[in-house]
Parts: structure tokens; C-alpha cells; sequence
């Protein structure tokens, strides 16, 4: 059996509760595709990593969500997302995995390699966490022994510390820490630019850099710049 578990976490795609402050401004409607575009990535990017990817999502029970149908899919449970996350990681290790590396659903472009090294980390590691440019962590992972719901109480997870203060519980539980490289997730129209700034000259085989491409309507909201020869159409 697969030692190793990648559990992508995420809500249901889902009209007006998906990416809001995005939605806020570039409208409700494109903000669902350009979530579906997300998680489609997300299912390429878990094809790439040696373990059992599993999705532990947030919607309706018995639909399974489209780019991840083929996989193990799970409920989220508890109140607030420290709970949701601990019990994500839980309920998976329960599988019977030994290792379990959690992400979000905001990371279109994050590189495979911040994955492998997590797991790699691991072997050493109690808890290995990826700090997102913005104070919060948009990985984390940890072997089933090294559980604790002490890691995920009392945080203020719309704080900027969020990753700080998780380094803080674990050294408080008298565990090992271990960081991969930062990486910025998505959740402004300026975390959405800067995104498609790294990757407009790349080759474009990421769904959510097809998906703004093909939306004329973004240029015209000026949420990017628009120069010659660089357009999304």
C-alpha cells in the first residue's frame, strides 16, 4: 500500500461561495470558472506526485467533484478551519496512511517539487509546513504519530502570524519542524495578477492561464496590465 497521502482541500465549486474577494470584484460568474480552472490544475498536479492523492472538500455529500471523480473523496468536519484541517488530516491518516501532506485549492502553479520535498522532510520531520507570502501556511503536513489537535486551536486564521504561531504550538508540543520553500496562494485580484505575470511567458499548459486568456472582460477591468503583445485574447 501507499505510504503517503496528498489531500487537496477545497470547496465545492459552487456560485457566490468560492474566492469572494475575487468575486467581489471580477464578478460571481468568473469567479466559479476560474475555480474550476484551480482545482483542474490541482488534479494534473496531483498526478505528478508519487502518493494516493485524496480530496477532503466542503459541498453537498455523494457529488463528487468533477477533476477529482476518480479519486478518494471526503467530507470536511468541524466548525472553523483549524478543526476542518485537523480532522481532514485525521480522517485520511485513518486511511491507513503513514504520512499525509495537506494544500489548498489556490495554488494553480504551485511546483511539484514544494510537494516532494514535504514528503521528503518527513522522514526526519514531525510536522513540515509551507509558508504562504502572506503569514499563513498553504502546506502542511505530518506522520500519523505526529497528530495534534493542539496545532490547529485557538489560531486567528485571517491573521497574518498563522504560520508563526503553528511553529510556536509545535515546539510546544515538543515535535520537530521542518519548512519547504514559500509560495504565494490566491485570494485578491492582486495575488490573481501577480500570478499571471510569472507564467504569461511560460508554455501555456495550465488551465486557469488558458481560462484568463480567453476573458477579455478582465483586461477591461484593468486588474492586469494589458500591453502589446500581451493580451488575453
Amino acid at each position: 500500500m501507499i505510504k503517503d497521502a496528498l489531500i487537496v482541500f477545497f470547496r465545492y465549486p459552487k456560485r457566490g461561495q468560492v474566492k469572494t474577494r475575487i468575486a467581489q470584484v471580477l464578478g460571481e460568474d468568473f469567479t466559479l470558472e476560474l475555480y474550476r480552472a484551480f482545482l483542474a490544475d490541482l488534479a494534473v498536479l496531483s498526478r505528478q506526485v508519487p502518493a494516493q492523492t485524496v480530496a477532503v472538500y466542503d459541498g453537498p455529500e455523494g457529488t463528487a467533484p468533477e477533476a477529482f471523480s476518480d479519486k478518494p473523496c471526503l467530507l470536511q468536519r468541524g466548525g472553523d478551519i483549524g478543526r476542518k484541517i485537523f480532522n481532514a488530516l485525521s480522517d485520511v491518516l485513518a486511511m491507513g496512511f503513514e504520512r499525509a501532506v495537506l494544500i489548498g485549492s489556490d495554488l494553480p502553479d504551485l511546483p511539484t517539487s514544494h510537494i516532494r520535498a514535504a514528503f521528503e522532510k518527513l522522514a526526519e520531520a514531525h510536522v513540515v509546513l509551507g509558508p504562504a507570502t502572506d503569514g499563513g501556511y498553504y502546506l502542511i503536513g505530518c506522520r500519523k504519530e505526529s497528530l495534534r489537535p493542539s496545532l490547529f486551536s485557538g489560531i486567528d486564521w485571517s491573521g497574518a502570524s498563522v504560520c508563526a504561531e503553528t511553529l510556536r504550538r509545535v515546539e510546544e508540543a515538543r515535535l520537530e519542524a521542518a519548512l519547504v520553500e514559500p509560495w504565494p496562494d490566491i485570494d485578491t485580484c492582486e495575488d490573481l495578477k501577480q500570478f499571471y505575470l510569472r507564467n504569461a511567458h511560460k508554455e501555456e499548459s495550465l488551465h486557469t492561464m488558458r481560462f484568463l486568456k480567453q476573458q477579455e472582460a478582465v483586461t477591461s477591468l484593468d486588474v492586469f496590465p494589458v500591453k502589446a503583445g500581451n493580451q488575453f485574447n
